[in-house]
Parts: structure tokens; sequence; C-alpha cells
């Protein structure tokens, strides 16, 4: 019993550590730089189904 609440707390810290360096990776990378200038900085409270709007806005653009 002890054993699966360590794995599980184990794979909880991983969990947290792989999504903190994904999310500074791609804000400091080049092409986080870019949609920030573009967009501005992303509010915390947004989900993603916003995100996927302006996905979808960026390729309207595109298109015309």
């Amino acid at each position: 019993m002890e054993a699966i609440v360590l794995y599980l707390a184990g794979l909880f810290v991983l969990f947290t550590v792989i999504k903190v360096a994904v999310t500074k990776g791609i804000n400091n990378s080049i092409i986080g730089e870019v949609f920030e200038k573009q967009y501005g900085k992303r509010d915390k409270e947004k989900g993603i189904s916003e995100l996927l709007e302006k996905y979808g806005e960026i390729e309207d653009d595109v298109k015309k």
C-alpha cells in the first residue's frame, strides 16, 4: 500500500517538474517571444479553448 502511495506521489512530482520545464522552455524560446510580441502576454486564467480560438484566427489570417 505504501509503495502505491509513493509511486503516485512520485508521478505527481515528475509531472510538475516536466510541466514547469516545458512552460519555461516555450516562454523563453524564439517562437514564444514572437507570439508574446504579436499577441501580448498570455493570461494565466485563459483555458485551452481560448488558445485554440486564437490558433484558428491565425489560420484564418494566413488563408486571406
